[in-house]
């Protein structure tokens, strides 16, 4: 059941939403927050799982907005 779920997940919405999350943490909290921390695992998490299905088509701009969260987070 759980992979019905996932094939109708539009990750590029979801990536939109995260993007919009991770800011907001940010100038609220800053990076070293445990709140954008906790976005920043959903990120990678959300991430993982488009990386395994490989199944989804992703807006570019929405992925390499993604990554360059990912990037601070180094």
């Amino acid at each position: 059941m759980e992979s019905n779920v996932q094939k109708d997940v539009d990750y590029n919405a979801v990536l939109a939403q995260i993007h919009v999350n991770l800011q907001n943490a940010l100038n609220t909290f800053g990076a070293s927050s445990p709140q954008y921390h906790i976005v920043l695992d959903i990120l990678k998490d959300c991430l993982r799982i488009i990386d395994t299905s490989k199944s989804h088509t992703l807006d570019p701009e929405t992925l390499s907005v993604a990554m360059e969260f990912l990037e601070l987070d180094e």
